[in-house]
């Protein structure tokens, strides 16, 4: 008896219509799960492709990231002459994956999982808005939460919505598979950059929604400190495991000490405490004095670099980086995101080159 395929999404073909860092995102991550996936480019490639910064061939780092596992031919969809094409590709695929200014040509298919990434739902009223991501994080009231209160809110860097909202079209389309599988029948599914960041925020909207209470900058009125050590900063909280704060930080006399009697009195006198944890702390290596707390059961942390995720122990423990395709071509990748036992979901090919796989998609039609 053969083996069956370790890959979750084998024979599942998905044809990538999207020029936005959501829909691309998505269709890496069912890259990842065995699906092939074929990004269709306009005449002069992705718009991503423009998005900096670049690696030393030219090539978009960005545009490498969510494109890593796919496959690439050029075509227009407003052009006579590929639509013949267009519509062979739509009628073989499983799922086709489109930005809401992009329009499907051709009949509807039964059978297509149809995934429309966008900025807003269009049913509200800022339909027709277009927005950067700093706006994204600024109307979902993330950015509110973030910096210190006399100063303006911290833009967090990077493609979070976008990021968000992929990961949430990904998940309904592989839910939208399942379904498929009962049915027979395809659906739309709909991910938008709003509401994913609305659920980034947690409970921020359905906290306003029912009491009419908002999050601030003011100083976290809990048991949260960051402290710097002499080779970086950590992070700890400690909502419990009190004897642990004062061994470690030398400070026995803490346990008897009125001001911190009860869990009210350490609350009231934190800032004291943190300010004799720093003390003990400016003078000691992170690792030692996370491992010391930790061993302690008191939630604690460092807080890494870059350099120091990307050359730490945990990443290399996880596997989260590797390599894709060989020699000079090879590129380095974030390998895969989380695991399935016994299935392969990691990362399986360099991005491709503009129109790269045209021979390829027309002879797999043929």
């Amino acid at each position: 008896m053969s083996s069956p395929d370790p890959s979750p999404l084998s024979g599942t073909l998905v044809i990538d219509l999207s020029g936005s860092v959501a829909g691309q995102y998505c269709g890496r991550m069912l890259a990842m799960n065995g699906a092939r996936v074929v990004l269709v480019e306009p005449p002069g490639g992705s718009p991503v492709r423009g998005h900096g910064p670049q690696a030393r061939d030219g090539e978009s780092y960005l545009f490498r990231h969510l494109n890593q596992g796919k496959e690439s031919i050029c075509l227009d969809l407003d052009a006579e002459a590929d639509a013949g094409v267009i519509g062979a590709l739509l009628d073989r695929a499983d799922v086709v994956i489109r930005d809401q200014r992009t329009h499907l040509p051709g009949p509807a298919r039964e059978r297509l999982v149809e995934c429309v990434t966008g900025q807003f739902p269009q049913s509200v009223s800022y339909a027709s808005w277009r927005a950067t991501e700093m706006i994204q994080q600024a109307l979902a009231g993330v950015m509110n939460q973030t910096g210190r209160i006399d100063r303006e809110p911290i833009y967090g860097v990077g493609e979070r919505a976008s990021y968000a909202a992929g990961t949430t079209a990904y998940i309904s389309v592989v839910s939208a598979l399942r379904e498929r599988r009962r049915s027979g029948r395809g659906q739309r599914v709909d991910a938008t950059l709003f509401e994913a960041m609305a659920a980034v925020g947690q409970n921020l909207v359905s906290t306003y929604s029912y009491n009419g209470l908002a999050e601030n900058r003011d100083r976290y009125p809990g048991f949260l400190a960051q402290l710097r050590c002499a080779d970086g900063w950590i992070t700890l909280f400690a909502i419990r495991n009190w004897p642990t704060l004062c061994h470690v930080f030398g400070h026995e006399e803490w346990l008897t000490d009125p001001r911190f009697a009860v869990q009210g009195d350490r609350l009231a006198n934190w800032p004291v405490v943190v300010d004799l944890m720093q003390q003990n702390a400016a003078g000691r290596k992170c690792d030692e004095l996370v491992a010391a707390l930790q061993a302690g059961r008191v939630s604690a942390e460092r807080i890494a670099t870059v350099d120091g995720l990307v050359h730490g122990g945990q990443w290399a423990a996880r596997h989260v980086l590797g390599e894709a395709g060989d020699g000079a071509g090879a590129q380095p990748v974030m390998r895969e995101l989380y695991e399935i036992s016994g299935a392969r979901t990691s990362v399986r090919a360099p991005s491709p080159g503009f129109d790269a796989s045209r021979a390829d998609v027309l002879g797999s039609l043929r």
